[in-house]
């Protein structure tokens, strides 16, 4: 009988999250810039938010969510996505994000920032077998983004340096939030799914007031989070 071989994950020393980002910030800086040239307005936390129209394709909320939940490669309106988050539960850095790995899962709108990303950078790559994802290890350290090779090398990639995990509030809850140390972005996480043990999240990443893109994240129980 044969035993798998437990996964390779690699962490790398807090000092170089800062050297890398520091290097990358002109590509950094580009990033968030961006998010000002997307084709539609996504600013969804701004004074009067609660009477911003939300009414999108007008989908259920529990069909918006099987959907997403389905895999289908399929790009959603961003005013149903906004509409399932307000309807979704809030969830806690420290009991449910913290220690643990998140496979990860970009959610086309055809207009933002991700989608980019997911065209230029997530499907090439994944005909190489590369996948990714994020990681927790701590209140004060995490990676924003985790490359893995067929489920058996696991590496952090420091472009975005390091993360931090608190709660802070958006769209009028208070939910577990991702805080970039270097960058003004953070993702905002609410809980999509806890059906039969298998965690997801939905989460949508920030920069300053504007939403660039919208994602899910599934849980990795397998791997080792802490190094």
């Amino acid at each position: 009988m044969t035993t798998a071989k437990p996964p390779v994950v690699l962490h790398f020393p807090p000092v170089a999250y800062d050297l890398v980002q520091w290097a990358m910030f002109p590509l950094n800086y580009a990033i968030g810039g961006l998010c000002y040239l997307q084709p539609k307005k996504s600013v969804w936390n701004d004074h009067g938010f609660a009477t911003q129209d939300l009414s999108g394709t007008g989908l259920p909320v529990e069909a918006l969510k099987q959907q997403l939940l389905s895999g289908d490669d399929i790009a959603f309106h961003e005013q149903d996505l906004v509409r399932l988050y307000d309807a979704l539960p809030a969830v806690s850095a420290r009991d449910d994000l913290i220690g643990r790995t998140w496979k990860g899962r970009i959610v086309r709108t055809n207009h933002s920032v991700l989608d980019l990303a997911e065209w230029a950078i997530v499907r090439p790559l994944s005909k190489l077998g590369l996948a990714w994802g994020k990681r927790y290890r701590s209140a004060e350290k995490g990676d924003p983004l985790l490359f893995n090779w067929k489920g058996r090398i696991f590496s952090p990639v420091p472009l975005w340096g390091n993360v931090g995990m608190t709660d802070i509030r958006w769209r009028g809850e208070t939910t577990a939030t991702m805080n970039y140390d270097h960058q003004p972005w953070k993702d905002y996480f609410k809980l999509l799914s806890d059906d039969n043990g298998k965690v997801v999240l939905l989460g949508v990443w920030t920069h300053k007031h504007i939403a660039g893109g919208w994602f899910t994240l599934t849980l990795d129980p397998e791997t080792p989070t802490r190094g």
